[in-house]
């Protein structure tokens, strides 16, 4: 009996149990719904296109490809407002709604906004979609100056793409380090002396606290420790939080086998996501995955947000497996998705890093201990718990280097068998 697939967002999560579906069920009818503007494509590429290595026609081909090939409905610049829960209708903010007998909801992630006086000033940005690398892009002027203020992953791409224009960098981080969330102090100062060398200030425990306009299309800022600069923009990098459309509900209880510390709590738009059991199912027929879902973190042992293209690109896979298997009889196949491992790969100024699972060892509890190699920028971290391996970090550059980078495969391959293991 032929089906109708609803899916909310076009990433890489939604994408890919759009193909799964099409694939498994050519006859079902496959809808997909994007707030944005334009065809899907790859969010992780935003920064190639400010660094002018990719194309914006090559951005797109990626998922026109997709559309085209599956035969998918894509409606593109329409935001749903709500789902009905109980009878799988959405509401769009046009009037318009849609029914449908499974839907996916994969909207990703929002960046969080700066809330500081004078945040609604021209030149202040964030970095998630192509909307916003178009507003970047025109903003920068070669040679000039701009402030970066949060030290994560997109902040620093961003600061590859801005550097590659002359553009001098002035870095806040509101912590003591930078990368906290990644790295360990160790590897963090391997990335601190590369930004360095290429011209970034690094300002730790440091934040903006005010931005006021300033003559020709300036901004004027003032930090934390009273300081004032001029800028031509601001990338504020502070974080993302789970977006979905669903507001406040009852939830499912986790079924992941994972101890929970307390009952399961209505989900808001924070950055818990929308908790969902092992067929990645938040109620009967409605799905979540990607970086909006929490999902089970196999290192530690819990429910959480793992907000990861390789691993949105997993969930996607599970998701619409089962959404093409739902409602049928005769005991339907269903796949489960035995949960994720946080991994960050990314390159600063040509030294590599590689970091999985927990950077650092707790420090209040017995049974861990670290494995550590150093050799000038190469670097390696094993962090273990009662010998079973829980977390690294990696770095090199060069030949040396790449040699290290590539222990990663092996490293979390045996990561997940221990984690999997222990089920």
């Amino acid at each position: 009996m032929k089906k109708r697939h609803l899916i909310i967002g076009a990433g890489n999560a939604g994408l890919n149990a759009a193909i799964t579906i099409a694939r498994l069920k050519p006859e079902d009818e496959i809808e997909i719904i994007s707030h944005e503007p334009w065809a899907p494509y790859c969010r992780c590429l935003l920064t190639y296109f400010l660094e002018g290595i990719i194309t914006k026609e090559k951005l797109f081909t990626w998922g026109e490809e997709i559309i085209a090939k599956n035969r998918l409905i894509y409606r593109q610049n329409e935001r749903v407002i709500n789902v009905d829960l109980e009878n799988l209708i959405v509401e769009c903010e046009n009037g318009r709604q849609a029914g449908a007998d499974t839907i996916l909801i994969a909207t990703g992630g929002k960046p969080q906004k700066p809330d500081f006086p004078g945040a609604e000033l021209p030149g202040i940005f964030t970095l998630r979609t192509f909307a916003d690398a178009l507003a970047i892009e025109k903003r920068v002027r070669p040679g000039g100056c701009w402030a970066v203020a949060g030290a994560g992953l997109v902040s620093l791409k961003t600061i590859a793409a801005l550097r590659r224009h002359g553009i001098k960098i002035d870095l806040f981080a509101t912590s003591a380090r930078i990368l906290s969330q990644v790295l360990d102090p160790y590897a963090a100062r391997l990335a601190a002396t590369k930004l360095t060398d290429n011209q970034v200030t690094i300002n730790v425990n440091e934040d903006i606290i005010k931005a006021t306009a300033a003559p020709d299309s300036q901004l004027k800022l003032t930090t934390s420790h009273g300081r004032e600069l001029l800028v031509d923009g601001l990338l504020y990098g502070k974080g993302v939080n789970a977006a979905s459309p669903l507001g406040s509900s009852d939830i499912s209880h986790d079924d992941w086998g994972a101890a929970q510390s307390s009952a399961p709590k209505p989900w808001q738009e924070t950055q818990d996501g929308i908790p969902v059991n092992s067929h990645l199912e938040f109620k009967k027929n409605l799905f979540a995955a990607g970086d909006t879902a929490q999902v089970f973190d196999l290192v530690r042992g819990e429910s959480n947000r793992l907000p990861l293209w390789p691993l949105a690109g997993e969930q996607g896979l599970v998701a619409g497996f089962n959404m093409a298997n739902a409602n049928l009889k005769d005991s339907p196949p269903t796949r489960l998705y035995t949960g994720g491992i946080s991994c960050n790969a990314f390159s600063i100024f040509g030294l590599d890093f590689i970091s999985a699972g927990y950077r650092e060892v707790p420090t209040d509890e017995n049974g861990w201990h670290s494995l550590k190699q150093k050799k000038g920028d190469s670097y390696s971290r094993l962090n273990f718990y009662q010998n079973q391996l829980k977390g690294f970090i990696l770095s090199g550059s060069g030949i040396t280097g790449s040699g290290n980078i590539r222990k990663a495969g092996p490293l979390l391959a045996r990561m997940k068998r221990e984690a999997l293991s222990r089920q």
